[in-house]
């Protein structure tokens, strides 16, 4: 009651305030009182009226949110209890899952031991197919053995892989040794190898001997262990340890039996102090071993490769695999010979040779396939190929002092073909011996070390070009008589048969491969991508080696024509300086002839033309005497036509001059030769 006291006196001397005279106000707020008194009253009158409807309202909404409350309550109760039903039930399934597990792990057990008394079991049957000497069921049994081991491949049982593994090692190893003591005596009954004094056994027939080692042949190519542990990778023994014997993988089970007593006769000739082991007749064991190939792979082909098919290992070319054996014993040798002989360079020359001749008839003759390994593969290991390349480049340089310095160096060929070219012994010479070095690398399988071969054939086209650059200066007096005309048939030749080598497959291929080294080199200076270096391959290999010859070749072009050009002004000096203002007309004459002042002029000319007819090759003649014409077209033109007064007469011994003696002296070697004389 007081706080309401207060708030009515704080109220009053809010809206009065403390003047006096300011009471007036009073009535203006009784008036405000009143006004609110009667709103009040009106909302509570208008409360009473709407209250019962906003009661029930709410009384039915809190109604019906109990009745929800309930049913979820309900629903959470039947939820729990599921969950606890389940909850007990997943326990059962927990236990069940448990004797589950027991009753796979024993079923597993059972097939682990059932799996193991299977491969005893086959191990047993082969034991008496052995025991019975029945091949047949020995190799089929085997062949299951193997099936089982390729399927335990993916297996996560390593005892179990392991031991199948070593049950068909065990086994493999039986039947191997008894088959092979079967093949080797069937070999002897066939009398192979067929050399010495078996040799005229080859074509002997002999039926049932022939179906049984086909047989047995197709016996011992079943007879292989799978991959990864199969016996191509295992049985591999070599004489030489080396790297480069990674690239022959060991020979299938029969040729590896064919080979063997040809493998003794080797080792037995070609090491220790036998006299056929000589370093300096490296020849002889490869020729033994051309020989025996090519005694053996007709036979091999006939007989083995059949048993072969039979079998569905069609992919498998038993003559191929024949020759590889033994190209791998002529590699072995090779080289063991190289790591000796590396240290005289006539007898490491020699064996290069030689190696490098074997692996040319086995490839072209033989049909070697170029993708199998052979000699080459042991001359381009790093330290060897330096040496080979260095050796082949110092050969070759000899090889040049020595063509270039014969007697017959500048001879003409008396080859009727290229008689047109004018062909020197020195030009045929030198592509002869750039034609030996490609034949000595084009058999090289990387393409790195053919480029190499192929900078120091290029080197030795710039060499040779500078060398005749030397001889032009050291016979340096008139061109048509020294020794520049055969030089020059010389450059021609060998540019035009460069041209033409430079379209070959050969060296479309270098060029191609250079192409490329050039590429990455540029791009990994520049950091760029590889792909945008690499464009189309145009031109040859020899394009920059040709464009020096070109100019060379015409720089001494224009130097004879300029030659025998101030040779035939020499001879003009009356001819200039006749009266041609003073001569008789054809009315004055019986006939014309030939100016005399003029006889010496076109003696020289008809003299020099013939002269370069004879000396050179026929486009370079070309080339000279349309020179020489444009030279005299200008001569002609300036020293006589313009610098002298003609009457008629004159004017006619001209004419007659140019067209009855001059443009005849072309005609000789050229159709329509006033066409090439326009001023």
């Amino acid at each position: 009651m007081i706080d309401t006291r207060d708030k009515i006196i704080h109220k009053f001397n809010t809206e009065l305030g403390t003047d006096l005279t300011g009471l007036n106000k009073i009535y203006e707020f009784h008036q405000y009182l009143n006004t609110q008194k009667n709103e009040i009253e009106k909302s509570l009158s208008m409360a009473s009226t709407e209250a019962p409807s906003k009661v029930k309202a709410v009384i039915e909404n809190v109604e019906r949110i109990s009745i929800e409350f309930q049913q979820l309550k309900e629903a959470s109760t039947e939820f729990k209890d599921d969950i606890q039903q389940m909850m007990h039930e997943n326990d059962k399934s927990l236990e069940m899952q448990k004797i589950i597990d027991v009753i796979s792990y024993l079923d597993k057990s059972l097939s682990y031991l059932n799996f193991i008394k299977y491969v005893e079991n086959i191990s047993d049957e082969i034991q008496m197919a052995l025991a019975n000497g029945d091949d047949e069921s020995t190799i089929s049994l085997y062949t299951n053995l193997t099936d089982i081991s390729c399927q335990l491949q993916s297996s996560t049982c390593h005892y179990l892989q392991s031991y199948v593994k070593e049950t068909l090692h065990f086994w493999h190893n039986l039947i191997k040794d008894k088959l092979s003591k079967e093949y080797n005596d069937i070999l002897k009954t066939l009398k192979w190898p067929f050399c010495g004094t078996n040799a005229s056994s080859l074509h002997t027939p002999m039926p049932e001997a022939l179906t049984k080692f086909q047989i047995l042949t197709a016996y011992l190519l079943d007879l292989q262990l799978p991959y990864p542990y199969n016996y191509f990778k295992e049985s591999a023994k070599s004489v030489v340890t080396s790297t480069l014997l990674t690239d022959f993988t060991p020979v299938n089970l029969p040729i590896s039996l064919l080979v063997r007593p040809l493998r003794q006769r080797f080792i037995y000739h070609f090491t220790g102090s036998k006299l056929t082991n000589r370093q300096d007749k490296p020849e002889w064991f490869f020729t033994q071993i051309l020989t025996w190939i090519k005694d053996h792979v007709q036979w091999v082909q006939k007989n083995v490769q059949p048993a072969v098919n039979s079998i569905g290992f069609n992919q498998v070319d038993m003559k191929v695999e024949f020759m590889r054996a033994l190209v791998q014993l002529a590699v072995e040798k090779l080289h063991s010979e190289l790591s000796i002989v590396q240290y005289d360079d006539a007898l490491f020359a020699h064996l290069v040779d030689e190696a490098l001749g074997f692996e040319r008839e086995l490839r072209e003759t033989l049909f070697y396939p170029p993708t199998r390994p052979a000699t080459v593969y042991v001359l381009t290991q790093a330290h060897i190929f330096v040496k080979w390349i260095n050796m082949e480049k110092e050969y070759a340089t000899e090889k040049m002092d020595a063509i270039l310095s014969s007697n017959t160096a500048w001879e003409k060929l008396s080859n009727s073909d290229t008689d047109d070219m004018k062909v020197t012994e020195c030009a045929d010479a030198f592509l002869t011996l750039l034609i030996t070095i490609s034949d000595r690398y084009k058999h090289l399988p990387q393409p790195g070390h053919r480029l190499q071969f192929l900078e120091l054939q290029l080197e030795l086209i710039d060499d040779w070009r500078v060398r005749l650059l030397q001889l032009l200066h050291e016979n340096y007096e008139d061109p048509l008589t020294s020794l520049m005309p055969c030089i020059l048939n010389t450059l021609h030749y060998v540019g035009t048969v460069l041209e033409e080598w430079g379209v070959t497959v050969h060296f479309l291929q270098l060029c191609f491969f250079k192409k490329q080294f050039e590429a990455v080199e540029t791009a990994t200076l520049e950091g760029n991508d590889i792909t945008k270096n690499v464009g189309e391959v145009e031109g040859s290999v020899f394009d920059e080696a040709v464009a020096l010859l070109r100019r060379l070749e015409k720089e001494l072009i224009n130097e004879i024509s300029d030659s025998v050009a101030l040779d035939v002004k020499a001879k003009s000096r009356s001819y200039r300086t006749d009266k041609w203002f003073a001569m008789q007309s054809t009315k004055e004459v019986v006939s014309l002839s030939v100016t005399p002042s003029g006889y010496s002029m076109f003696q020289e000319l008809a003299t020099q033309l013939n002269l370069l007819h004879n000396t050179l090759a026929l486009p370079l003649f070309h080339q000279a005497w349309k020179n020489l014409a444009s030279q005299l077209d200008q001569f002609l033109l300036e020293e006589v036509v313009l610098v002298n007064h003609f009457n008629t007469g004159g004017a006619e011994q001209l004419q007659y001059d140019i067209f009855r003696n001059l443009f005849p002296l072309f005609g000789l070697y050229i159709s329509k030769p006033e066409s090439y004389f326009p001023l």
